[in-house]
């Protein structure tokens, strides 16, 4: 990889080779006749005198997207932005299965022997600063268009975002514009509470330097997205023929496992939409397949695949369809990529354990296999995995308004002349009123009540897992026998309050003038909601019903978000706000830092 940090001052010194420019034009003509296709062609028609170098240069960007974030060259070529109106970024990918956001900047240079200039990276960076504070109108529309994907990974802390300058010149940079790029990486780590010994692989934040010789070292060790499935063993197997081919029926474990084993991650190369990593989700996996192997079928939805080719063999026919074998080319698992992953982290040592031999051998996993080819149905490819992962489920949010402790409070919200919505609705006439809270609005005020800064991270950045287990310490941490229906009452209805205070402050913010500002009150409602609801609100020990008084928490919420910009602005000036918010160890230290700086008695 092309790490800025690992660039020296010798690679910028050392001459470009003879045959610079040659090899800058063949990689030009050979990145163009592999994406031109799919890249789109506004202000870049083929009858334009510069269509060539323009092409060559958004196929530039498309390559560093497939290399970088583990796509294929469809979704490369869809994910160029580059215009007249593109801010700065010529293409950005974010992959949720691999946890990336990758953004590039690319420059086709004929000659061979160029470099970036300091101009050049300062347009760039200034570029990914506004793109880290939201401000997508500045892009082109494309970008735009991506806006909910970006902000899925901006406010992760898990994600990687690479920023990624490419061109087809020599490797390397000037000294001072080269010791700049390795200064803003360290920044944006330091600034993430990244460690120096950190590898630049596993880093937060990392900024490439690709040159035409990374490029070409690139092409030769070709793109390993390419998934064939050969010989899978479908049992109890059906046909769809229209309108797209399809085969179902139910795969072994072990099948699954030697994917995994296989494959990896490359399984899941057209999912950039299904967010892998839930422990919760993960663990209940795994505790089926190690304690009912018999029963997965009957606890698991399966795996659905998008393959481009179906071979069935020849014997099929032969056998009825109890069992059939087939090949499968160009796969990806589309859904279930926590079931292939799980299953195959489980069980990858099984070969030399007798107890998971025989636990694999019992475990049937429901599947689907699509033909789709990419290159002609691109448009429904996208769909079906769009539709495979955003259909309505059942979430840990579903089951938890059957629980215990929801039912007590429920009760207990009547006595008050209150009704508590526990179940999730989409349903418009479902009339919402002062005198009705629903389980989220519980969870956000009783959270906000614990001033935990893990509870607030966690409600920032991953709020399902308060529901993943109803017998786990996080969800009895919120919802346990010594919460009263008063004490959810006066949160909520406090935290609405405060809600409609921080709403009208974003409103009067100019979020382009002061978008810094805006970005902390945004990201910082929740840090603000708890501190204001533990030292303003009264509520903590309230044993009737109180009323919010607005006045005294408007007067204290402008010293909490006064305090808290001043706060990131001396010790983090380049923390990204939704990531700042997202991270315990800061979180803890703004609230210690504003509890302890406000005369709360006033």
């Amino acid at each position: 990889m092309a790490y800025v940090s690992e660039l020296s001052e010798q690679d910028n010194i050392t001459p470009a080779a003879p045959t610079a420019r040659l090899v800058a034009q063949r990689l030009g003509r050979t990145l163009t006749a592999r994406f031109q296709d799919y890249i789109h062609k506004r202000e870049c028609a083929p009858t334009q005198s510069d269509y060539e170098v323009k092409m060559a240069s958004r196929a530039l960007a498309a390559f560093s997207i497939s290399y970088l974030a583990d796509v294929d060259d469809v979704l490369a070529g869809q994910c160029v932005c580059d215009s007249s109106q593109d801010g700065g970024i010529d293409a950005i990918c974010v992959n949720h299965a691999e946890k990336k956001i990758v953004i590039v900047q690319s420059k086709y240079n004929q000659a061979g022997n160029g470099t970036w200039t300091n101009a050049d990276f300062l347009a760039f960076k200034h570029a990914c600063e506004l793109l880290q504070m939201s401000q997508y109108d500045r892009f082109d529309e494309i970008l735009s268009n991506m806006s909910e994907d970006i902000e899925v990974g901006l406010n992760s802390i898990d994600y990687k975002i690479l920023f990624v300058m490419t061109h087809t010149g020599k490797r390397g940079a000037a000294n001072n514009i080269l010791a700049d790029m390795i200064s803003w990486q360290r920044e944006l780590n330091d600034a993430a509470l990244i460690g120096s010994d950190i590898d630049n692989s596993q880093l937060p934040f990392q900024v490439h330097l690709v040159s035409a010789e990374d490029l070409t070292e690139w092409l030769q060790a070709g793109s390993n997205i390419k998934v064939d499935l050969n010989d899978v063993e479908l049992d109890h197997y059906g046909l769809m023929s229209e309108p797209y081919q399809a085969f179902y029926g139910q795969i072994s474990g072990d099948q699954v496992v030697d994917w995994w084993r296989a494959h990896g991650t490359k399984l899941f190369s057209k999912n950039i939409r299904n967010i892998l990593g839930s422990t919760e989700v993960n663990e209940s996996i795994k505790a089926t397949a190690i304690t009912n192997p018999e029963l997965f079928w009957y606890f698991n939805n399966g795996v659905t695949l998008l393959v481009s080719e179906i071979e069935p063999h020849r014997r099929n026919s032969n056998r009825g369809t109890s069992r059939g074998t087939f090949k499968f080319s160009n796969a990806s698992v589309i859904n279930g990529a926590q079931t292939v992953s799980t299953l195959g982290e489980v069980f990858k040592n099984s070969d030399t354990q007798q107890d998971l031999i025989e636990k694999l051998r019992l475990i049937k996993v429901p599947a689907r296999f699509i033909k789709v080819n990419d290159n002609d149905n691109t448009e429904i490819a996208s769909l079906i995995t769009r539709a495979n992962n955003h259909q309505n489920r059942v979430l840990g949010r579903d089951f938890a308004s059957q629980h215990a402790e929801q039912i007590r409070l429920a009760r207990e919200l009547v006595v008050e002349g209150y009704k508590y919505q526990l179940l999730r609705t989409d349903n418009q006439s479902v009339i919402m009123d002062e005198n009705s809270i629903d389980l989220d609005e519980a969870l956000n005020g009783l959270a906000c009540l614990t001033l935990s800064p893990s509870v607030l991270a966690t409600l920032k950045t991953q709020r399902g897992k308060f529901f993943d287990n109803l017998d786990g310490a996080l969800y009895r941490q919120i919802f346990n026998p010594s919460v009263s229906g008063v004490k959810l009452i006066n949160s909520v209805r406090h935290l609405r309050c405060i809600e409609s205070l921080i709403s009208s402050k974003l409103d009067s913010i100019d979020r382009y003038e002061n978008s810094k500002r805006h970005l902390i009150v945004t990201h910082g409602n929740r840090v603000f909601s708890a501190i204001l609801l533990n030292k303003v609100c009264n509520i903590i020990n309230a044993n009737d019903v109180v009323v919010p008084d607005s006045n005294s928490i408007s007067g204290k919420l402008d010293l909490v978000i006064g305090f808290a910009e001043e706060f990131i602005e001396s010790n983090y000036s380049n923390a990204y706000p939704a990531r700042f918010f997202g991270n315990v160890e800061k979180v803890t230290e703004i609230i210690g830092t504003i509890t302890n700086s406000i005369d709360w008695r006033s």
